[in-house]
C-alpha cells in the first residue's frame, strides 16, 4: 500500500489543530540545551514561560524550558505534553522530511510517556494524536496503518469523554478523508493485510460529518473551515466549499498561525473562482 502525500494536506498539516500553528517568529532546528538548575519555587513560572514562548512563536525556547524541567521532574505530565506540542511544532517548520520525522518521533516519545503517566488527560491525548498524525502523513505503509489505527482509537476515546470535542471531530474528518483518497486497491490491500477500523470503516459520509461537526463546534477555527472546504470540494460540492473558504478568509485571529491558514484559504478560493466557480 503506497501512501501519497497530497500538496494541500502537506501544506496545512491539519492533524496539528489550528492551535498548533506557529507565528512567524520561530527559528527552530537549533540544538535544544536543557535547563538543569532552578529553585523549586520557580517550577510554575517555568511552565508559564514555556507557554508564553510557544504562543509567541518560539517553540525552541518552549521545548528547552520544559525538557529542562523534565530533567529534574520526569513525571511531570504537563511538561511532557508541552514537550510533545513543541516538538510537533518544530517538525512542522523543519526543512526536509527526515528532520521533520525526527521531531515528530521526539514528540511521540514525550506523548507516549505522558500517556503512561496519565492516560485520561485530554491534553495528553490531543498531543499524542497530533504527533502521531503528523508522522502518519509521511511514513511507510505499515507504520502509517498502525498510527492511523491509534489515532482512530484515541480520537473516539476523546469523543466518548466529550462528544463535543471539536478537535477530535476534526482529526477524524481528516482521517476519513485520507483513507478515502487512497485508491480502491490500496484500501483493499490495507484491510486484507493490516485490518483495523481506520481502514475498514472509513467513508466520505463520515469525513463530511466530522468536518461539519468540528466547524459547528468551533466556527472560528480557521483550519477547521479549510479542512471542511477541502473535503466538500473533493465531493464535488464546490459552491459550499467556496463559502467556507470565504468564511475562513474573514475570521479573526484566535490562535497563533491563523493568518497562515487564512492565506491558504484565500489562495484556494482565488483558484476556484478563477476556474469559473461561484
Amino acid at each position: 500500500m503506497h501512501v501519497r502525500r497530497r500538496p494541500l494536506i502537506q501544506t496545512l498539516r491539519l492533524y496539528a489543530l489550528a492551535a498548533l500553528a506557529l507565528g512567524h517568529g520561530t527559528h527552530a532546528l537549533a540544538q535544544v540545551s536543557p535547563i538543569t538548575l532552578f529553585e523549586l519555587s520557580t517550577l510554575p513560572s517555568i511552565v508559564e514561560r514555556a507557554d508564553r514562548s510557544y504562543w509567541g512563536g518560539d517553540a525552541v525556547e518552549s521545548l528547552r524550558l520544559v525538557e529542562g524541567l523534565l530533567a529534574n521532574t520526569p513525571d511531570d505530565v504537563g511538561a511532557r505534553w508541552r514537550a510533545a506540542r513543541a516538538s510537533v511544532a518544530l517538525g512542522i517548520i523543519a526543512n526536509g522530511e527526515e528532520l521533520e520525522n525526527r521531531w515528530y518521533r521526539h514528540g511521540i516519545a514525550h506523548a507516549d510517556e505522558a500517556l503512561r503517566l496519565d492516560s485520561v488527560n485530554v491534553e495528553v491525548r490531543r498531543w499524542t494524536v497530533a504527533s502521531k498524525g503528523q508522522l502518519a502523513l509521511q511514513t511507510g505503509p505499515l507504520e502509517t496503518s498502525r498510527l492511523a489505527q491509534e489515532i482512530w482509537d484515541m480520537s473516539h476515546e476523546l469523543l466518548e469523554q466529550d462528544p463535543d470535542d471539536g478537535f477530535a471531530h476534526h482529526v477524524l474528518g481528516i482521517l476519513h478523508f485520507e483513507v478515502m483518497t487512497l485508491g480502491r486497491v490500496e484500501r483493499f490491500l490495507g484491510r486484507m493485510f493490516l485490518g483495523g477500523d481506520a481502514l475498514g470503516k472509513a467513508s466520505w459520509g463520515n469525513a463530511v460529518f466530522h468536518h461539519e461537526r468540528a466547524v459547528t463546534l468551533e466556527p472560528t477555527a480557521v483550519a477547521f473551515r479549510v479542512g471542511l472546504a477541502n473535503t466538500l470540494e473533493r465531493r464535488g460540492r464546490v459552491p459550499e466549499a467556496i463559502e467556507h473558504l470565504r468564511s475562513a478568509t474573514s475570521l479573526p485571529d484566535v490562535h497563533p498561525g491563523d493568518s497562515d491558514f487564512r492565506g491558504v484559504a484565500k489562495r484556494r478560493l482565488n483558484e476556484l473562482l478563477a476556474e469559473g466557480n461561484g
